[in-house]
């Protein structure tokens, strides 16, 4: 009675970098787009202050994927301990989240998230590169 057909699409594996709707199980190295306030929003008071770090550090990045605030600006603004901070950005460097350029200037990762195009995303990715490799970076 029911015939279920394969879905006659087929999968282009080029390397996207727009947002598009899919399955992350069959699509892991693609990016979605997620709204980074509504996210904080919908969930800040049921998860905890810890798990929320992630998000509101990519919410306030600026186009070049930078963080220009200092521990204290930003223990007060997640109002969370800076020492806590402290060793929570030591985890995110050792799990390549972000790398920390000076004193008070820290850079997400852009193959986790990034604001722009796909020629600004691959700028991004060797400033990163260079200052993971400790070269410096790109200004």
């Amino acid at each position: 009675m029911f015939e279920i057909k394969e879905n006659s699409r087929r999968k282009d594996n080029a390397d996207f970098t727009e947002s598009r709707v899919m399955d992350s199980r069959k699509s892991i190295d693609r990016f979605i787009n997620i709204s980074p306030q509504n996210y904080i929003k919908a969930l800040e008071n049921s998860m905890p202050k810890k798990s929320m770090i992630p998000i509101v550090l990519i919410s306030i990045m600026d186009r070049d994927n930078r963080i220009n605030m200092t521990l204290d600006e930003l223990s007060e603004l997640l109002q969370y301990p800076k020492t806590g901070l402290s060793v929570i950005f030591g985890e995110y460097k050792r799990r390549d989240f972000l790398r920390k350029i000076r004193n008070g200037v820290y850079m997400i990762n852009p193959l986790i998230s990034y604001k722009g195009s796909k020629y600004e995303r691959d700028k991004l990715v060797y400033s990163y590169n260079q200052i993971k490799n400790g070269n410096g970076g790109l200004k």
